[in-house]
C-alpha cells in the first residue's frame, strides 16, 4: 500500500488544484463584473448630476438606476453581490466630495434598490424574464415602484443627516423616487432586451430595418425638441414619435422599442441639462421643465414598452395558432396515411400467398384432369394452398397487430427457425433465379416478439435481395443471410446481396412510405419492415457503396420493454 501513496497524493493534488483554479476563475469573473458595473454606473451617474435640485441635492434624472436593476435582472442572482459591490464603489466615487459615510450610505441604498427590484422579478416571474408580455412590463413597473420607494427612504435619511433640517425628508424622498423610477422605466428594458438579443440574435433584415427606424426616430426627436415654446403651447410634439414607436413595436422585437424609448429619453434629459429647446427654455421655471421632462420620459417609455409587449403577445399567439394548425394537419395526414398504409400493406403482404394459391390451384386442377388423376400431386398442391392461406392470414394478423397498441401476439420465438423457414419457402425462386444462398446461423437465445411480423420482415428482406440480383450478369448472384448475437441484449439478422447496390444518398429515403425502385412496387415493404422493427424496440438499417450490393441489418432486443 505504501508504494501507491505518491499516486494518491498526486491525484489529490490535481483535484485540489482544479478546485483552486475554479475558485480563482470565479473570483476573477466576479471582480471583473464588479469593475464593469462600477465603471458603467460611475460614467452614467457622473453625467447625471449635471442637473441637481438645490433644495435637496438629488439629481432629477438617474438612469444609473435602470442600468443596475436591468443588468441584475438579465444576469440573474449569481451577479447580485458583484453588482452590489460595483454600485457601492461607484457611488463613493461619484460622491467623493462628501464624507465617506455618505457615499457608502447612498451606495447601499442604490444597491438595495436593484436587489429589491431583481428579487421581486425573480420571485414572481422566474429567471427567464423578458418584456414580451404586458404582465411583465407592468411587473417591472411595479417592482421599480417598490424598489425606489424603499431606497428613497434611506436616501432621504442620508441627505437629512448630511444637510440638516434644510433637506425635507418627504421632498427628498419624492425627488429620489421620481428620478429613479424614470431611470428604471427608460433604461432597464433596454438592458434586459439587449441581454436577450445577445442570446437569440435577431435576423439581419429585422436588425437593418430596426436600425433605420431608430435613426429616423433620433432625427425626429431632435427636430421636436428644438421647437420653440409656441409650438408646445398649441400641440404636443412628443406625440409625433408614436408612429415610429408603434412601427418598431409591431415589426421588431421589444428590445428595439426599448432602444427607441432610451434614445428619446436620453435626448430629453440632455436638452434639459444643457438648456436647449423646449426643456431648456429659460422662460419656464426649472420645476415645470423637470416635471414636463419626467412626464414625457414616462409617456414615451411606457407607451413603447406596452405597445411592444402587446404586439409580441399577438405574434406569439399567431405562432401558436399556426403551430396548432400544422399539428392538426399533420395528425390528419397521419391518420390518412395509416388508413392508406393499412390498405396498401395488406394488399402488399397477401399478394404473394394469393398468387401462390392461384398457381397451386391451377396445378391441382391439371393433376385432377389427368387420366387417371394423380392424387398424390393433388394432395401436395392442396397442402401448399393451405400453407399459403395460413401465411396470408398471419400477414393480415401481423399488420393488424402492428397498427394496434399493446403487445398482442407477443411470444418467445426462435429467429433461426424463422430464417430457415423463409429460405426454405423461397428455395424454388432461389433456384429459378440462379442465386446461391449462404446462410450463417449462429446460436441465439429466443427473443420476445410477434412471430408473423418478424417472419414478414425476413421474407421481405430476402425477397428484395433476390429481385435486386436479377439483373446481375457480370458476377455471381450470392445471397448471405447471417444471424448473430449483438451483445447480451439483442440479436441481429443480416441480409447481404451481390446486386448493383443502392446509391449512398438514397439510403435514408428507401425506408419512406411509397418509395420504391420497382416498376410495379408500392413502396411499402421497407417502410412496414422498419415500422415492425421499431414496434419491437429494434431497428432496421441499410448500407451500400452503390456498386457491390447492399446490406440490410434487422436488430431485435431479446427482451422487450413493458412500454409496448
Amino acid at each position: 500500500m505504501r508504494k501507491h501513496l505518491p499516486y494518491a497524493w498526486f491525484f489529490h493534488g490535481q483535484r485540489l488544484r482544479s478546485t483552486l483554479d475554479e475558485r480563482t476563475l470565479r473570483w476573477v469573473g466576479d471582480i471583473g463584473l464588479a469593475a464593469a458595473v462600477g465603471a458603467a454606473y460611475f460614467l452614467v451617474a457622473h453625467n447625471s448630476v449635471g442637473l441637481v435640485l438645490e433644495s435637496t441635492g438629488v439629481a432629477v434624472f438617474w438612469p444609473a438606476a435602470g442600468i443596475t436593476s436591468g443588468s441584475l435582472i438579465a444576469l440573474g442572482p449569481r451577479a447580485r453581490w458583484p453588482l452590489a459591490a460595483g454600485v457601492i464603489g461607484a457611488s463613493i466615487a461619484v460622491h467623493h466630495a462628501e464624507p465617506l459615510w455618505a457615499g457608502v450610505s447612498l451606495g447601499l441604498c442604490n444597491a438595495a434598490e436593484a436587489l429589491v427590484i431583481a428579487g421581486l422579478i425573480q420571485h414572481y416571474f422566474g429567471a427567464d424574464f423578458t418584456l414580451d408580455r404586458l404582465s411583465q412590463v407592468l411587473g417591472l413597473l411595479g417592482a421599480g415602484i417598490v424598489g425606489t420607494a424603499v431606497s428613497g427612504i434611506g436616501g432621504a435619511v442620508t441627505y437629512r443627516l448630511l444637510q440638516g433640517p434644510s433637506a425635507d425628508l418627504l421632498v427628498t424622498w419624492h425627488h429620489w423616487f421620481a428620478s429613479d423610477i424614470v431611470g428604471i422605466v427608460a433604461v432597464a428594458p433596454l438592458a434586459i432586451g439587449f441581454a436577450a438579443a445577445l442570446t437569440q440574435p435577431p435576423p439581419r433584415a429585422e436588425l437593418e430595418r430596426s436600425i433605420a427606424a431608430l435613426a429616423a426616430l433620433a432625427v425626429m426627436t431632435a427636430v421636436i425638441l428644438s421647437l420653440g415654446q409656441e409650438a408646445w403651447d398649441t400641440i404636443l410634439p412628443i406625440a409625433w414619435l408614436l408612429p415610429i414607436l408603434l412601427w418598431l413595436a409591431a415589426r421588431s422585437r421589444p428590445v428595439f422599442a426599448a432602444a427607441a424609448a432610451f434614445i428619446a429619453s436620453g435626448a430629453i434629459v440632455w436638452t434639459t441639462i444643457v438648456g436647449i429647446g423646449h426643456f431648456g427654455d429659460a422662460s419656464l421655471s426649472i420645476t415645470n421643465r423637470i416635471l414636463e421632462a419626467q412626464a414625457s420620459i414616462l409617456f414615451v417609455s411606457l407607451s413603447a414598452n406596452v405597445a411592444a409587449a402587446l404586439f409580441a403577445e399577438r405574434r406569439a399567439s399567431e405562432e401558436r395558432l399556426v403551430n396548432s394548425n400544422m399539428l392538426l394537419e399533420r395528425e390528419r395526414d397521419n391518420k390518412l396515411m395509416n388508413l392508406e398504409a393499412i390498405t396498401a400493406s395488406i394488399a402488399h403482404e397477401v399478394k404473394q400467398p394469393l398468387a401462390a394459391i392461384v398457381t397451386n390451384s391451377s396445378a391441382a386442377l391439371r393433376w385432377l384432369a389427368r387420366t387417371p388423376p394423380d392424387h398424390a400431386e393433388v394432395r401436395a398442391a392442396l397442402g401448399r394452398i393451405s400453407d399459403d392461406g395460413h401465411r396470408a392470414g398471419d400477414a393480415i394478423d401481423g399488420i393488424r397487430a402492428l397498427f394496434r397498441k399493446g403487445r398482442q401476439g407477443q411470444q418467445q420465438i426462435d429467429v433461426n427457425e424463422i430464417v430457415g423457414g423463409v429460405l426454405q419457402s423461397l428455395a424454388g425462386e432461389l433456384k429459378e433465379r440462379e442465386v446461391e444462398c449462404r446462410p450463417e446461423l449462429a446460436e441465439l437465445p429466443p427473443v420476445d416478439g410477434h412471430r408473423g411480423q418478424i417472419q414478414e420482415v425476413v421474407f421481405n428482406l430476402v425477397q428484395n435481395a433476390i429481385e435486386a440480383m436479377s439483373a446481375v450478369t457480370d458476377r455471381g448472384r450470392i445471397l448471405r443471410v447471417r444471424t448473430q448475437p449483438r451483445g447480451r441484449d439483442a440479436v441481429a439478422v443480416t441480409v447481404e446481396d451481390s446486386g448493383p447496390g443502392i446509391e449512398p444518398g438514397r439510403l435514408d429515403e428507401i425506408f419512406g412510405a411509397f418509395v420504391t425502385t420497382k416498376a410495379h412496387g408500392m413502396g411499402l415493404g421497407l417502410a412496414i419492415c422498419r415500422m415492425i422493427a421499431e414496434h419491437h424496440g429494434g431497428e432496421l438499417t441499410a448500407s451500400s457503396d452503390g456498386k457491390s450490393g447492399a446490406v440490410f441489418r434487422f436488430v431485435l432486443p431479446i427482451k422487450q420493454s413493458d412500454g409496448l
